[in-house]
């Protein structure tokens, strides 16, 4: 399961490093490039230890995350076998990794800026059969005006999403069904839907 923020950005920086088959890595150079990344999203630089690393490696590796990456060693250098696999493709399918994503990201609310953060949470709800609840109008109202602007353009992403899968479908609801009610989005979710989350700087988590 994803232990917190953190361990999800390592992931991702590795998962970028390893793609495509581009080059090998040290571990040095992973510790080096996640730790750039994790100063980014943060706001201070702190070194990642080759022990996490490690980890991470043997998490990636492995079922925990439904990764199963194909990630080799040879001569102190690390690479995918398969230079077209990536994380990002994988689709989120176990409702136990869903549900554990879900409170991942219901902490992360308060502090992610993301257009697109309200979309997820809603489809994992979709997902795990849990009502979906939006913020609270009354909070929304006393966010500054760019925040304002965010929650609007979540709203639009919602109706575009809606928009394309009536049109796919030959469905086309009223425009008062459609304010009513989003639980029309696709229930699927993959781990790019859920890493792409992870941009930007948020301060200390």
């Amino acid at each position: 399961m994803p232990a917190n923020l953190n361990a999800l950005i390592r992931y991702k920086t590795i998962n970028s490093c390893l793609a495509g088959g581009r080059r090998r890595w040290s571990i040095d150079e992973l510790r080096e490039r996640c730790s750039e990344a994790l100063a980014e999203d943060r706001g201070r630089y702190s070194t990642v230890s080759e022990r996490t690393i490690r980890d991470d490696i043997r998490v990636m590796r492995s079922d925990i995350l439904g990764f199963n990456a194909p990630i080799k060693q040879e001569g102190g250098l690390y690479f995918y076998s398969d230079p077209a696999y990536s994380i990002l493709s994988l689709s989120i399918t176990d409702a136990g990794l869903a549900e554990q994503i879900y409170w991942l990201l219901m902490n992360m609310r308060d502090k992610v800026s993301h257009p697109e953060l309200e979309i997820i949470l809603q489809r994992l709800c979709d997902m795990l059969g849990k009502e979906y609840k939006p913020v609270p109008v009354a909070e929304a109202m006393e966010e500054p005006a760019e925040e304002e602007m965010l929650r609007d353009e979540i709203v639009i992403r919602r109706q575009i999403i809606f928009d394309e899968m009536a049109e796919s479908s030959g469905r086309f609801p009223s425009k008062s069904s459609r304010a009513r009610d989003f639980r029309f989005i696709k229930p699927g979710l993959s781990w790019n839907d859920v890493l792409r989350l992870l941009t930007g700087k948020r301060g200390q988590l």
